[in-house]
């Protein structure tokens, strides 16, 4: 359907491909059984991106990879996709400690792998109205923070190619305990599309450059 579109310059075959015990692994953990698991996971995306380059050898194919995701998984992208909440997720409301963590994971993964990166998922949950000084989570402040982070570390960082924030506006989603009103509230704009504070800080970060 998509094949000729102008605005299409890669192909991503998965989205955040979970691998067996991922919470284990989130916690730093591993085993023999999931070495197996990792090997078969980078032979199937294999296949997947030869047949992408197969059915299009005019853009690159892609796989956007979860954090704590195997690494060998990526190296069969042409482009390295992740999606990173370092300051959410990860080390939540400790934005130094979180932001030594991004860094040294960027200048690991293009050691290793040698490719552009792109940060294709970033970002913080924020209930529009909330306030604090300093930060805390779920303020507009705090989301300020975090997406301020993740820019300054790609911007001096001439082999991240993009990012891109995670999103433009709040929008509903399952119940859980994470999710206040079913709402993924990681939007830049509320869900009746009202500014939060980091719709105008990236209004400024960007006409800056203009």
């Amino acid at each position: 359907r998509d094949k000729n579109h102008p605005s299409v310059i890669m192909w991503s075959v998965a989205n955040e491909p979970m691998p067996p015990n991922f919470m284990r692994r989130m916690a730093g953990g591993g085993s023999e059984e999931d070495d197996a698991a990792d090997a078969a996971g980078t032979a199937f995306f294999r296949e997947l991106i030869d047949l992408s380059h197969e059915l299009d050898p005019t853009r690159p194919a892609t796989l956007v990879g979860v954090m704590r995701g195997p690494v060998a998984w990526l190296e069969v992208a042409d482009v390295t996709l992740i999606n990173r909440y370092w300051g959410w997720y990860v080390l939540g409301g400790r934005l130094e400690t979180a932001r030594a963590g991004l860094e040294q994971e960027l200048d690991g993964l293009h050691a290793q792998l040698g490719k552009p990166i792109i940060i294709s998922e970033f970002g913080a949950d924020t209930v529009a109205g909330t306030h604090s000084n300093p930060p805390e989570m779920f303020t507009e402040e705090y989301q300020v923070a975090v997406l301020r982070m993740h820019v300054e570390a790609a911007a001096t960082r001439p082999f991240v190619a993009g990012l891109h924030v995670w999103n433009f506006a709040d929008f509903k989603t399952t119940q859980g305990i994470m999710r206040v009103g079913g709402l993924n509230l990681k939007g830049v704009f509320t869900r009746d599309r009202r500014p939060k504070m980091a719709a105008h800080y990236l209004r400024e970060q960007w006409n800056s450059e203009l």
